[in-house]
């Protein structure tokens, strides 16, 4: 039992402890706002897709991943979505209110969050293909249904150009790098084509800049002081990202068969705290942006815990 407890939060401390680095270094004003900016836009634009395309050139995709697995993650959030979107409006009468809520309840942080924890609880120092396929199939759904819900309550009447939606996905530097890295990963696996080590060993380097980077960056941005004017909508959003989603996920996997790549995958997808950028986009939308921040600042914290436990408890079932 202490083993287990041990290893859950080994796997999740590291990643808070440079949440709260880069949180101290702000405050010592080492950090500033124009860094933050900039180092989003490195991780974002470079490290990030030199990562994606990594793992998917060295992932191979003829091994065929359960339909079960996929079943979960798009069915799953689509689910989730829908009843966000209900609590939502039964709770808030405000509709940028409401927009904001179910976009930082749905929209989780599995890039910068998720690789890592990912990694660290499988032992991994690439994604697993369950990870990448989540990647392809998750980011574009969740910049989708960002801007039906933030269309609908931020402007309502206002038509949906799902044309330009899908453009933009398609422009995303993320989807780029797994697009890129595709046909790439069908080459090596019939042929085993390698890039020279110069290429892989500065791929390396740029795919290994990510995450401390990432996490001192996110703890660089937060800012408490948007939590207390709005807690209610923000626990109940906390609540339903960090502790509904895998109580009702996890055991479907389970039962379901799926082998532990594939949960550990589901569990960090659905358990993960909102994604930073869910206060950039409810903001340029015209939603509510404090509220938005709150969600953002407050699921960070709590799951810390929760993750923690939901580790322990998937290691002490001997799930994973």
């Amino acid at each position: 039992m202490l083993s287990n407890f041990l290893f859950s939060l080994n796997v999740a401390l590291p990643i808070f402890v440079l949440l709260l680095l880069g949180i101290f270094l702000r405050k010592k004003n080492i950090l500033n706002d124009n860094f933050v900016a900039c180092a989003n836009t490195l991780i974002f634009n470079v490290c990030l897709p030199a990562k994606l395309f990594s793992d998917t050139m060295n992932t191979d995709f003829t091994q065929a991943v359960d339909w079960k697995f996929f079943l979960l993650l798009i069915g799953g959030s689509l689910v989730f979505f829908v009843f966000f979107w209900i609590v939502g409006a039964v709770m808030l009468k405000e509709p940028r209110k409401i927009g904001a809520f179910v976009h930082g309840t749905f929209r989780g942080n599995f890039v910068y969050i998720g690789y890592p924890l990912i990694q660290n609880i499988l032992g991994l120092s690439a994604l697993p293909a369950e990870a990448t396929l989540a990647s392809a199939f998750i980011l574009p759904l969740n910049n989708v249904l960002a801007v039906i819900v933030l269309t609908v309550t931020n402007n309502p009447g206002k038509k949906i150009e799902f044309g330009k939606i899908f453009l933009s996905i398609l422009k995303n530097p993320m989807i780029l790098g797994i697009l890129v890295g595709l046909p790439f990963s069908f080459i090596r696996t019939g042929t085993g084509f390698e890039f020279p080590f110069a290429i892989t060993k500065s791929l390396g380097y740029l795919s290994n800049l990510i995450t401390p980077l990432a996490l001192i960056v996110i703890g660089a941005s937060t800012k408490f002081t948007t939590i207390r004017e709005s807690i209610k909508p923000i626990g109940v959003s906390c609540f339903l990202r960090l502790i509904l989603q895998p109580l009702v996920i996890i055991p479907l996997a389970v039962t379901m068969g799926l082998g532990t790549a594939a949960i550990v995958v589901l569990f960090v997808v659905y358990a993960v705290p909102a994604a930073a950028n869910v206060y950039i986009v409810t903001q340029k939308m015209g939603g509510d942006a404090d509220l938005a921040a709150g969600i953002v600042i407050a699921s960070s914290a709590v799951s810390l815990f929760t993750m923690t436990l939901g580790i322990f408890l998937l290691k002490t079932l001997a799930i994973i």
